[in-house]
């Protein structure tokens, strides 16, 4: 997890690092950019729980904080590439958290679901949309709550990466929480399911070509959260 230089400013999260460059490309021309703060605090729960732990640990809170990323989709009418704007954060147990919602320009605006580990199977997907969530990630609920019972406004924004219908890659332990790839253990997991290999260049081809998208919501959100501050 990288330092934060000045914890008063909006500070801008991603999962990983390849989610963080392509944020922070969108916003590499904006004036704006000079007065945010970026971060890549790592994939899953675990990593938003530490997040949280070291923003308490700082003398000042940031002025806002906004989540950005990919997601799953879990309605049939968002498409890879959509943006997506949460209006709140669901956990499994049906508990709900507040993000805010302010004019973003080309997202839908809903709810998303935060799971412990990725939903692979579409028919994974379609049972979890029954909570009425739109798509699915790893981190928004903690770090929902945690600026909730702080007075911190929260924004979470995802591009849609694998819609409803798309299965995800069963890659084992072959990614870490920062999503790097453990290339020992990718070539083992392809050896027992080589099945999987055609799934993973999917989503590789997707990753490349849907990164503009992940760019341009970032760049409209960024101007957002100075107004916030």
């Amino acid at each position: 997890m990288s330092r934060l230089t000045d914890p008063t400013l909006p500070l801008l999260v991603a999962p990983t690092r390849n989610e963080l460059a392509a944020a922070r490309a969108g916003v590499a021309d904006l004036p704006a950019r000079r007065r945010i703060e970026t971060l890549a605090f790592g994939m899953g729960l675990a990593s938003a729980a530490a997040l949280c732990r070291s923003l308490d640990a700082r003398a000042q809170l940031p002025s806002a904080l906004a989540l950005i990323g990919w997601a799953g989709g879990l309605s049939p009418t968002l498409a890879a590439g959509e943006g997506l704007l949460a209006d709140a954060a669901f956990n499994p147990q049906g508990r709900r958290a507040p993000c805010v919602v302010a004019p973003l320009a080309g997202a839908r605006v809903g709810p998303m679901l935060t799971v412990p580990a990725p939903l692979r199977t579409p028919e994974d997907k379609r049972t979890a949309g029954r909570c009425g969530a739109l798509a699915v990630e790893m981190e928004a609920y903690p770090l929902a709550v945690w600026a909730a019972e702080r007075g911190v406004p929260f924004v979470h924004v995802r591009v849609i990466l694998d819609p409803l219908d798309e299965a995800l890659p069963e890659v084992g332990d072959a990614l870490d929480p920062r999503g790097r790839v453990r290339v020992g253990a990718l070539a083992r997991q392809l050896i027992r399911q080589p099945q999987q290999a055609a799934v993973l260049g999917r989503l590789v081809r997707h990753t490349r070509a849907l990164s503009p998208a992940l760019r341009e919501a970032a760049r409209a959100l960024v101007p957002m959260l100075r107004e916030m501050a």
